[in-house]
């Protein structure tokens, strides 16, 4: 089974690709973690985009995060599945605070500045980002999945 995982910062893609990936047995790749150094600085693509490539070669893969210059029409064709996080921006918010405490304990350097919560909050809402998720929700309907809220995640989760 192959899935892509996309949402608005800090609603908990990496959490429930990990999950899906536990439960599922299926390895997950975290486009953050391969696109950001510990320092928060970006690794250039001519080093991310192979391990994007070589990644989706896999049977089964479940790749969580937006970036759109990383395959993202390749990925959403090959998944059997496309999950959709969107949740309220408040929410998104708080859970990027929590995350941020969690990967200081993991050697991170401090995410968490102007600049990340107005992306949180607004940069990452734009209308771009709607219209895509909207076109995705058409396009992919018979495979798309769109969770907006903690209940309706816990119920996909239990589902699977």
């Amino acid at each position: 089974m192959k899935i892509a995982v996309l949402g608005y910062a800090g609603s908990g893609k990496t959490y429930l690709s990990e999950y899906l990936s536990q439960k599922k047995n299926i390895p997950v790749l975290h486009l953050d973690d391969i696109k950001w150094d510990r320092e928060w600085k970006p690794v250039d693509d001519a080093v991310v985009l192979p391990k994007v490539k070589g990644f989706m070669e896999n049977d089964n893969w479940i790749i969580d995060g937006y970036y759109t210059y990383l395959m993202i029409d390749e990925r959403l064709e090959s998944a059997d599945k496309i999950i959709l996080l969107l949740f309220p921006r408040v929410t998104c918010f708080f859970r990027a605070l929590k995350r941020t405490k969690l990967r200081r304990k993991d050697g991170y350097k401090n995410d968490l500045n102007w600049w990340f919560v107005k992306f949180i909050l607004y940069g990452c809402r734009n209308n771009e980002r709607r219209a895509f998720y909207n076109e995705i929700t058409e396009k992919y309907k018979n495979k798309t999945v769109i969770l907006k809220t903690k209940r309706q995640v816990d119920e996909f989760m239990r589902s699977v």
